[in-house]
């Protein structure tokens, strides 16, 4: 019952999705090297514009279509570039990921670095 609810819930309001489970990995995982201070491979997670562009490699989230995001493909560590370098993340953070570009990559609060 419990599922249903929070299922329920984050259906009405897709941006909490992203608040409660996306940005905590985005912050920890991401933003360290890929910010708008570094800005490294030209990409920052600070806001939803700058994943949305396309970057060198092709776009980096294409809302609603995970097979065409480059993030997850650099993310499953199938490409020539792997991040984040050296270990991969947890499958259960890809498939977080993955999710929330499935559902169309709705973005919530904006992200600080100091959360």
């Amino acid at each position: 019952m419990k599922l249903v609810l929070a299922l329920a819930f984050w259906a009405a309001d897709p941006s909490l999705f992203f608040d409660k489970h996306v940005a905590p990995i985005l912050l920890r995982r991401c933003m360290p090297c890929h910010n708008q201070q570094l800005k490294n491979g030209g990409i920052a997670f600070d806001d939803s514009q700058s994943l949305l562009k396309s970057g060198s490699h092709g776009p980096i989230v294409v809302a609603g279509k995970p097979q065409e995001s480059y993030l997850l493909q650099t993310l499953r560590h199938t490409g020539d570039i792997q991040m984040p370098p050296g270990r991969k993340l947890p499958p259960k953070e890809i498939k977080i990921l993955t999710e929330w570009i499935q559902r169309g990559a709705i973005w919530g609060s904006p992200l600080k670095p100091n959360q």
